[in-house]
């Protein structure tokens, strides 16, 4: 066994007041986080960073329209785990090459037509 975990298990050891399962535990994660680095630090996502729900309210269409976006290319976004994040740049930058404009209100085409009858 290398001499650093054996040295990490006792130092572990006395800090645990002797329970083995407890120092080999400790002993096992630092072992694993000295040996892949890059997956114990994820990089932080960016402070102006927008999930599919706050750009699909920002830009006034739905999540989904978001997702398909991305995924053509529209819409650059990343990854954050599992979940796609836009940062505000290219929100922005997408409202200003797609003209969007704030949705208007106009009347119901067919009116009363969805209206319950009692």
């Amino acid at each position: 066994m290398n001499a650093a975990v054996v040295q990490d298990f006792t130092d572990y050891l006395a800090l645990v007041d002797g329970d083995k399962a407890a120092a080999a535990s400790l002993t096992l994660a630092g072992a694993l986080r000295d040996c892949w680095p890059a997956a114990a630090a994820e990089p932080a996502a960016p402070s102006g960073a927008l999930t599919a729900a706050e750009a699909a309210k920002r830009l006034r269409v739905s999540p989904w329209t978001i997702y398909r976006l991305a995924r053509i290319g529209k819409l650059p976004s990343y990854r954050a785990g599992s979940a796609l994040r836009f940062t505000l740049d290219e929100i922005e930058r997408f409202e200003k090459e797609s003209g969007a404009t704030p949705a208007k209100k106009t009347a119901p085409l067919f009116p009363g037509i969805f209206r319950h009858h009692g």
